[in-house]
């Protein structure tokens, strides 16, 4: 029988940007740091989840409900979690409170086909950030054109600009929020809104968006000792 200890806000940081995507995870323990690699229902997204920790554990944990162990470190006391690493599940001995949280065997979550060692190997030629604030805004204005959920970021003179838009269309409503200034130029690059609202951003005031001329797009979020990475792929016009 093993021990496991956390910080218990790094740990709750990382479970939570988890459980936007996907409710199940495959965590994998290693010497230096815990990762997950997840998927949105549709695949349209993935996240690299990575929470830096120092142990001599290395193990593979099966969550079934990822938003279930979250909310369990609310029971717990003190600012690191220890938990008993038993054959199927997390236990918690706290002195007024004690819980067993339980795991699934090996072979029955799937693994996202998106591996670590491709995740690593992207390049991007293009980077900006992004305030949360910003973010924030546009999602609130978004709610009032409900015609598409097609999130278009591109450049024009020098500019960055964000588009909810649908050009396959005819006849849809169109918001355009001009962005900050950029010293390249970029073709479209199209999100899910859907997606962009699963950003889990904790305390980070921004984020970084880099985007690859393969249409691939990489937001980055750091928290902490938590880095999310979320990796999308431009959809068609």
């Amino acid at each position: 029988m093993s021990k496991i200890k956390f910080n218990t806000e790094d740990f709750k940081n990382f479970l939570e940007g988890l459980c936007k995507v996907s409710d199940s995870a495959i965590l994998n323990l290693e010497n230096d740091r815990i990762y997950a690699i997840s998927a949105s229902e549709d695949r349209s997204m993935f996240l690299w989840s990575t929470l830096e920790w120092d142990s001599n554990i290395k193990q593979t944990l099966n969550l079934p409900s990822v938003k279930k162990l979250s909310k369990s470190l609310n029971l717990t006391t003190g600012s690191d979690v220890e938990f008993e690493l038993n054959s199927n599940n997390l236990e918690y001995k706290g002195s007024k409170v004690k819980f067993k949280y339980h795991l699934y065997g090996d072979g029955i979550l799937v693994a996202p086909k998106l591996t670590l060692t491709k995740i690593e190997s992207l390049q991007y030629e293009y980077e900006f950030e992004v305030s949360k604030d910003f973010l924030s805004s546009l999602i609130k204005q978004s709610s009032v054109f409900k015609d598409t959920k097609k999130l278009y970021i591109f450049t024009e003179d020098n500019k960055l600009y964000w588009s909810l838009a649908d050009r396959t269309q005819m006849n849809t409503d169109v918001l355009t929020i001009e962005g900050e200034d950029v010293d390249f130029e970029m073709d479209d690059f199209i999100l899910n809104l859907d997606n962009i609202q699963l950003l889990s951003f904790g305390d980070a005031k921004s984020f970084t968006f880099k985007i690859n001329k393969m249409g691939i797009g990489n937001i980055t979020l750091k928290n902490g000792n938590v880095e999310l990475n979320y990796i999308l792929s431009s959809l068609t016009k």
